[in-house]
């Protein structure tokens, strides 16, 4: 049994080697993926455009224009004569920000008074001019603080601050987005490297007619489907420990938790996604019919519904209910318990558990289907 079994994984590792399209899907995609969520894709926003419409001229609205540009979120694109200059370079896409300085700023700031500062955004992109406002109003309210700290010592008193808000942010202080991001690129090339492949590796050879020879020969669909696997599963444990390393050489993202729970979670996944891939493969009759379903069925929920990139807690309650059956929402979870916060398993046992039905179900499916097909 052991040689035979062997036998079909050393000839199955010998085809991933000679086709260069499962080669590349093993190799390149993870690669990439990883590279491009990683560096190029990010939440974060920063070197916001900005226009100064300056009319009042004084150092204090010089002071108060430069408060904006001792950070990487804001660039100070040009300062411009008037407000319709800066509706104009707005349409235009030149600026994202246009701040509005009055006339009468200096005046007002010495005698007291409050000033109303405007502030024109570009709301073509919704995030963007979401983060530039909060942005801007957070840069006036600090400088208010300084020019009223500085009044009031003037007088002798100390400055009063109603409410001291100071914000503590736990497990991602510097708030990176690739933080929260590289957890979920870890489920995403799970799925695409044993759901995919393995689909892919089993309707090949119903293509070529190789799956007849086993019919007839003395291996059983038991040793098939296990030779068949245990190659993809042999590459899909190299990569999600070469993702783990690149987390943390890369990203400084460090495995803070348990590291035999973190391998027996991505163990389970890794085992339910080659029995998923295996019972895709049963239903197609064509490689391209087996991508179809995989992607539909795997890919895609894992990019939109698994809370990789879209919170689920802001999703309709249809969508909710659908993320329910996602298996790589659970992993998310796990993994980020893990990673980001080290927090025990009592934390997330139920996603951990969900792991463990999901690779039992997928399995179980998958041997059942194969006997009826091999």
């Amino acid at each position: 049994m052991i040689e035979r079994i062997f036998a079909i994984a050393r000839k199955e590792f010998y085809q991933i080697w000679r086709d260069k399209r499962s080669l590349g899907m093993l190799a390149f995609v993870p690669t990439f993926t990883i590279l491009l969520f990683g560096f190029a894709l990010s939440f974060d926003t920063k070197h916001i455009k900005l226009a100064v419409a300056d009319l009042d001229q004084t150092n204090q609205s010089r002071q108060f224009v430069q408060s904006f540009l001792h950070s990487e979120y804001f660039d100070l694109v040009t300062e411009i004569p008037s407000t319709v200059v800066g509706q104009k370079m707005i349409e235009a896409g030149t600026a994202d920000v246009v701040v509005v300085i009055p006339v009468d700023f200096s005046k007002k700031m010495i005698g007291g008074e409050s000033v109303d500062i405007q502030a024109l955004v570009n709301g073509g992109n919704s995030n963007v001019a979401t983060t530039a406002a909060n942005y801007v109003g957070i840069f006036a309210q600090s400088y208010s603080s300084l020019i009223r700290t500085a009044a009031m010592q003037k007088i002798g008193r100390a400055a009063y601050i109603p409410v001291d808000y100071r914000p503590r942010i736990w497990f991602n202080p510097e708030l990176k987005s690739s933080k929260y991001l590289v957890p979920g690129l870890m489920g995403y090339v799970m799925i695409i490297s044993t759901v995919l492949s393995t689909a892919l590796s089993i309707v090949r050879e119903k293509e070529r007619g190789t799956i007849e020879q086993m019919m007839v020969s003395p291996v059983s669909s038991r040793e098939f489907m296990i030779g068949k696997t245990v190659p993809y599963f042999v590459i899909a444990c190299v990569l999600a420990t070469l993702i783990i390393m690149a987390g943390w050489l890369l990203f400084d993202i460090p495995v803070k938790g348990s590291i035999p729970i973190l391998a027996l979670a991505l163990l389970f996944f890794i085992i339910g996604g080659l029995g998923m891939g295996l019972a895709i493969s049963t239903l197609a009759s064509t490689q391209e019919s087996a991508f179809f379903l995989a992607t539909f069925a795997t890919v895609l929920p894992t990019q939109l519904l698994s809370g990789f990139i879209f919170p689920i807690e802001n999703m309709p309650v249809v969508l909710k209910a659908i993320t329910t059956i996602v298996p790589a929402k659970y992993l998310l979870i796990v993994l980020r318990g893990i990673l980001l916060k080290g927090s025990p398993i009592t934390a997330y046992w139920q996603a951990f558990a969900a792991l463990v039905i999901f690779a039992f179900l997928t399995m179980t499916l998958a041997i059942r289907r194969l006997k009826k097909t091999v």
